[in-house]
């Protein structure tokens, strides 16, 4: 099951610099308030700030806050205080406290129309709900927060919430929600830059790819998730990365290297004083123990990590616990001492409906009474193992389907924009293959006038034929000036030849008029260059900017919801489109006449 300590959305946001910077300002502005509610309000916010510093602090700021409003008679800073208190419960994994604050914090804020503490008391329950196994309820106050958020605008905290929400699925088995529920969390996140707010995200994805044996994606997303917390200094999120991490390098078979993930999430615990993340580390070393045949370490461990699991109502973990020392006393052939730990794990199993812990319990007590050679008991456990095996591995198909779809989808998305970019090149080959026809047709044009001008013993003109062909790219360039020019000589010529001979007085009108029509077609084409290159620097460059803006999106590698892969798809079309109505039209502008 999930890590507990990754739903750390009770706005209980870890501290980072930011909020120190907070606490200070809050102090400075303490001194300069006159009106009480808003010196309550101040206390009660300076007290939560300090819930992952200071205790102390937290208590002594809380109770000024709440003895203020008590004193004229405040209900929304009593309210608050509440909330604090059931803050300070939680981190110190006094679950069963929290709760009580909570509901109280919450049968206050529903009294006097609190919407914003309406909102963070449902989804504080949600969580605890979760932390005792009564995953309907939690799912159920998980709503009905959201309805509230969407009332006051809260964007981020619905983040939190259906990050929050898809671990209860995961926890359910139902992956496919859980996967929509954390894309739903991503897309929030991103849209409001909360880079923050990734890690949870992140280290809950990671957790789906280990449960399904993809432990080098797992890893990538663990360590995603922790680097984050590092970049915000969040201790107790550093800890819980490296649990994780720890976790999938036992899975690998490199049990040092766990083993020194796991000391190092110990120690952050105990800093921090995080009841839940040490007892899990503490069953975690205790396998490790196991594994590498250190019997006596192992069971000084798991029987440490029951001892707090059992304190703070932690029912998962017992659960978890309890199998791991029933395989130790299997191991060592005391058969009734695993059998009777076998059976208490089956039992919390069955109340909480956790269905990994009854198929791992009932697998452990058919093999306890197998080797007790009570066969008949043997085979009753064997079949409830095996309607629980078999529903679990319906749910990890079905995990895995909705991973595979996942990943299908976006490497469809990105198939298709490398097609799209493919025949991006082919249009552009296009183009290209018509602009030199083009400038090939306006050599010919030139070199045929130069040709004719020649025959008539233009030598002059031949030679300025010559320095334009050198001058091409200028000539491409300036090509109205270098229009006007060839007219300028050919009237000067036609001048010189009527002084030269009369006899050619005709031909050389004739000549006049071919020079003009020429001219006239050659203006034409022109024409259809500028608006050729019009087209290409703003009508071609449109949709192809927008496909390539996509494309970089895509590579990103970002996950995508359903919604959004069909709006990026929908926009590629509609750009590839449109880019081929405006090649369509370049064709048909740079299409020679008869």
């Amino acid at each position: 099951m999930k890590q507990i300590l990754n739903i750390a959305a009770l706005s209980l946001c870890l501290l980072s610099y930011g909020q120190t910077k907070e606490i200070d300002s809050l102090k400075i502005s303490l001194k300069q308030t006159k009106h009480d509610t808003t010196k309550a309000l101040t206390l009660l916010r300076i007290g939560f700030l300090y819930y992952q510093i200071s205790p102390d602090s937290l208590i002594k700021y809380t109770s000024l806050g709440q003895d203020l409003s008590t004193e004229i008679g405040f209900e929304k800073g009593l309210a608050n205080a509440l909330n604090n208190l059931g803050t300070l419960e939680y981190s110190q994994s006094n679950i069963d406290e929290a709760l009580e604050y909570y509901t109280e914090f919450l049968k206050i804020s529903e009294k006097i129309g609190y919407l914003n503490g309406i909102n963070r008391a449902l989804n504080n329950i949600g969580i605890v709900m979760r932390i005792k196994g009564d995953f309907a309820k939690a799912l159920n106050y998980y709503e009905q927060s959201l309805k509230v958020k969407d009332k006051i605008g809260d964007i981020k905290g619905k983040g939190g919430t259906y990050n929050n929400m898809g671990m209860v699925y995961q926890d359910l088995g139902n992956y496919t929600k859980a996967l929509e529920c954390y894309f739903k969390s991503i897309e929030i996140k991103e849209e409001i830059g909360d880079e923050d707010a990734f890690a949870s995200t992140y280290s809950n994805i990671g957790e789906l790819y280990k449960e399904s044996g993809e432990y080098d994606l797992a890893m990538e997303y663990y360590s995603r998730s922790k680097d984050i917390h590092v970049k915000y200094n969040e201790t107790l999120g550093i800890g819980t990365s490296s649990r994780n991490i720890g976790t999938v390098y036992f899975l690998m078979g490199d049990e040092q290297k766990a083993l020194e993930f796991f000391n190092r999430g110990l120690e952050i615990s105990n800093t921090v004083g995080n009841k839940i993340l040490k007892a899990n580390l503490k069953n975690d070393i205790g396998k490790v123990y196991f594994s590498e045949g250190q019997y006596d370490k192992a069971l000084i461990h798991f029987k440490e990590a029951y001892n707090l699991f059992n304190e703070i109502g932690y029912n998962v973990g017992i659960i978890e616990n309890l199998i791991s020392v029933a395989s130790y006393y299997m191991q060592f052939g005391q058969i009734k001492n695993a059998i009777d730990h076998g059976n208490e794990a089956l039992t919390v199993s069955r109340i909480l409906e956790y269905k990994k812990g009854m198929s791992d319990a009932s697998k452990l007590l058919y093999e306890a009474y197998a080797k007790l050679n009570d066969f008949k008991t043997a085979y009753e456990y064997s079949l409830i193992h095996k309607v629980y095996y078999d529903s679990l591995n319906s749910e990890i198909q079905s995990r895995e389907i909705a991973i595979f779809e996942s990943r299908y989808q976006l490497e469809k998305i990105s198939t298709e924009n490398e097609m799209l970019a493919s025949q991006n090149e082919l249009h552009q080959a296009e183009l290209e293959k018509n602009r030199l026809q083009i400038q090939r047709q306006n050599l010919l044009i030139y070199g045929g006038t130069i040709m004719f001008l020649l025959s008539l013993g233009m030598m002059y003109i031949g030679y300025r034929y010559y320095k334009s062909r050198k001058r091409s790219v200028e000539i491409q360039k300036k090509k109205n000036r270098e229009i006007t020019l060839q007219s300028k000589i050919l009237a000067e010529q036609a001048d010189e030849l009527i002084r030269v001979n009369e006899e050619i007085q005709s031909m050389n009108e004739t000549l006049e008029e071919e020079v003009t029509k020429r001219t006239k077609k050659i203006q034409a084409q022109n024409e259809k260059l500028k608006e050729y290159a019009f087209s290409n620097a703003h009508h071609v460059r449109a949709p192809l900017a927008r496909i390539l803006g996509i494309t970089a999106q895509l590579k990103s590698g970002d996950p995508l919801t359903e919604e959004q892969r069909k709006r990026l798809n929908a926009s590629i079309l509609s750009s590839a489109e449109e880019l081929d109505q405006v090649i369509r039209k370049v064709s048909e502008i740079l299409k020679p006449e008869d």
